[in-house]
């Protein structure tokens, strides 16, 4: 596990905010394998949020039962305006809301609203007019697919001049990239990471005790990345071919990544061992035990 880096490194934990499993359309990791990457990181936490779905954050509790991770379970939301990270939550709020609706409902029922690579449009980011002014838990300031800090540093200007929390999460969808980027958060007085509770951590990163940290990928890694997103979108549609047909879509429709994505990143993968997926992450530092 990863010591605190705070004043008081028994309440101060890391958590990965942003992972994903194979509930996503564009994973293949296994919940269960989450786990173990993420304890082999040494993360004290972990937030599954896979695509409009909470079925991988389930597992993936079910899976840490009996280990010191905590899972935060999550969703990545598909708002009309762009992609935003529910937090604590176990439903997956319907997809395709005004951001600020969705916003809303998911801080109503408890959880943290935290807005995942903002300002990248090709990633279905939230556009900044859209966020100016909407009252949001968090920005996510550092996330870990990304070959430059240009848009990290874009995050976190904006976090800072609207006052809003820092929030690090890697957005792995492998295993390697897990605890890559991830948030140190200063627990409640009272908390330490023995006794924490999903509601004490998003205590913390409401009250704003929450830093990003971490780093980025490297160019041949983000290629890699949108290589294994290319290939397992690609995987998921062909296997919902017949439901998509069915609901007179096409299965490029259902997925968009689907076709020329889909041709390059098998190529790109082409020859690589399969074994390459199960490495373990870089772990970030140990917790005394």
């Amino acid at each position: 596990m990863t010591a605190g880096t705070g004043p008081d490194p028994a309440r101060t934990i890391t958590l990965d905010a942003h992972v994903h499993t194979d509930a996503s359309y564009d994973c293949a990791t296994p919940p269960e394998r989450v786990v173990e990457a993420a304890l082999s990181a040494g993360l004290d936490a972990v937030a599954v949020t896979d695509h409009d779905v909470v079925d991988g954050a389930r597992r993936a509790v079910a899976a840490a039962a009996g280990t010191d991770l905590l899972v935060v379970p999550g969703v990545e939301v598909s708002t009309g305006d762009g992609h935003l990270l529910a937090l604590g939550v176990d439903w997956a709020p319907e997809p395709g809301r005004p951001f600020a609706e969705t916003v809303e409902a998911v801080r109503q029922a408890g959880g943290v609203a935290v807005v995942p690579h903002p300002f990248q449009i090709s990633r279905h980011g939230v556009r900044r007019a859209v966020l100016t002014g909407c009252e949001v838990d968090g920005i996510e300031t550092r996330n870990a697919v990304a070959v430059t800090g240009y848009q990290n540093r874009r995050a976190r200007q904006f976090a800072a001049a609207e006052g809003h929390p820092a929030v690090g999460g890697s957005d792995a969808h492998r295993p390697t990239l897990i605890g890559r980027a991830f948030t140190s958060v200063t627990l409640p007085a009272g908390v330490d990471w023995t006794t924490m509770t999903v509601a004490d951590v998003l205590s913390g990163i409401r009250g704003g005790a929450a830093t990003a940290q971490g780093t980025v990928t490297t160019p041949v890694e983000f290629g890699k990345t949108y290589a294994w997103h290319a290939r397992d979108t690609a995987a998921t549609a062909l296997d919902s071919a017949g439901t998509a047909a069915a609901n007179g879509r096409t299965a490029a429709g259902a997925h968009p990544a689907l076709g020329v994505g889909a041709v390059l990143g098998s190529a790109l993968l082409f020859g690589s061992r399969g074994g390459r997926m199960g490495r373990v992450p870089r772990r970030i530092a140990g917790r005394v035990r």
